[in-house]
């Protein structure tokens, strides 16, 4: 992967005096072998350089399997990410686009989106493909939707899955807080996690994964991290002039700067069918901008807290949320479209979209005033040795 070049930007006086930036060549892992002249890609990184990114396993690192949890864990810790090979298996992921081409593709039902937290329709791209994905597939409306719901929470409640989302976190179990259904190429901000999320026991302690559903082309808007950007950047804290609420842009801003400024790495993983990759909330990722056309990155996307964890949202509020249990693992769900007081507002809010879009603003301004008007509920910053 190609280093990028240093420097300085308004988001210095922001950064602590004890942070470092990564030296050059420290790496746990096997390098990529670029010397058997494969064909890596070129794609635009979010600061306007070029990097490397493979198009097929052979041009990657091995990573891990299943069975090599303690390295995975150590890993990890160490870089912020790790990808598991094949952790769904094939059938099931197969199962779960078959689902959404029966049920949710046709449907004409609005579903909260992932892009701007509206209800709306399905929106495709020239291609077809679902371009304003879903958000929080465990809340969708059973009788609509169901096999498609069972699908995706079997795979994200798996056993394999619990097992290692407890084993990065270092906690006895966890519980999905949250999930996104993607399939249009995309591509997504520069950002950490716990600006969104996070729990309130300490920042640090969610644990991400996104899930390849089919075998991921490198022109399709790959995901992206900055290893180690979990040890090595402040949290950017979501308060004062970087606020969801009126500061969300400075934020996307500033995460860029701190990129400049300590020369991180971009990382994208090839991502085969059954492919993870879980990273930790304080992990600077996002995806690459689509480079092509006539391709698809199907895939789903979900976060984790430690069970007993509550979650803290925009490091502002504890936001409790009622759960079920999927294969004995708590999942939450905000918006439960089989309560039919979340459905009414469904309907609601998808006939009067402006109104409802002004409404949810001001009442998230008014979230942050309250917030600056008591004392500050900020759970501190916690890093894995």
């Amino acid at each position: 992967m190609k280093r990028l070049q240093s420097c300085s930007g308004s988001v210095q006086d922001r950064l602590p005096s004890g942070a470092i930036a990564t030296r050059e060549g420290e790496d746990d892992d096997s390098p990529v072998d670029k010397r058997l002249g494969r064909a890596f890609m070129k794609v635009m990184t979010p600061i306007d350089t070029e990097v490397d990114v493979p198009n097929s396993l052979a041009e990657d690192r091995h990573y891990f399997r299943s069975t090599d949890l303690g390295e995975a864990v150590r890993y990890y810790r160490r870089n912020g990410y790790v990808v598991i090979r094949g952790l769904l298996p094939p059938e099931l992921c197969d199962a779960i686009r078959a689902a959404y081409r029966a049920e949710v593709q046709p449907s004409q039902t609005p579903i909260l989106r992932q892009k701007n937290m509206r209800y709306e329709r399905n929106s495709f791209d020239k291609d077809g493909f679902l371009d304003n994905p879903i958000f929080n597939v465990q809340d969708l409306e059973t009788r609509r939707f169901g096999q498609f719901k069972r699908n995706a929470l079997l795979g994200l409640a798996q056993k394999d899955v619990a097992q290692f989302t407890a084993a990065l976190a270092g906690v006895g179990a966890t519980k999905l807080i949250q999930s996104m259904f993607f399939e249009a190429p995309v591509g997504t901000w520069a950002h950490q996690d716990s600006y969104y999320q996070d729990s309130a026991a300490g920042l640090g302690r969610c644990v991400a994964g996104w899930y390849a559903l089919e075998d991921v082309d490198a022109n399709a808007g790959r995901f992206y991290v900055c290893p180690r950007s979990h040890h090595i950047v402040p949290v950017l804290r979501n308060a004062g002039e970087l606020d969801f609420a009126t500061g969300h842009n400075r934020y996307r801003k500033a995460v860029l700067e701190t990129i400049r400024h300590f020369n991180l790495e971009f990382r994208a993983p090839y991502m085969a069918k059954g492919d993870v990759l879980f990273w930790s909330s304080l992990t600077v990722h996002g995806s690459f901008a689509p480079s092509g056309s006539g391709v698809s990155r199907a895939s789903l996307t979900a976060h984790y807290l430690p069970a007993e964890d509550e979650m803290l949202q925009f490091h502002t509020r504890i936001r409790r949320q009622k759960t079920t249990l999927v294969n004995g693992m708590p999942v939450a769900q905000l918006h439960d479209q089989d309560r039919l007081r979340n459905r009414l507002l469904r309907d609601l809010a998808a006939h009067a979209p402006g109104p409802y879009a002004a409404a949810r603003k001001l009442a998230m301004q008014g979230l942050f005033l309250a917030g600056k008007l008591r004392p500050s509920r900020q759970a501190a910053s916690t890093l894995s040795p």
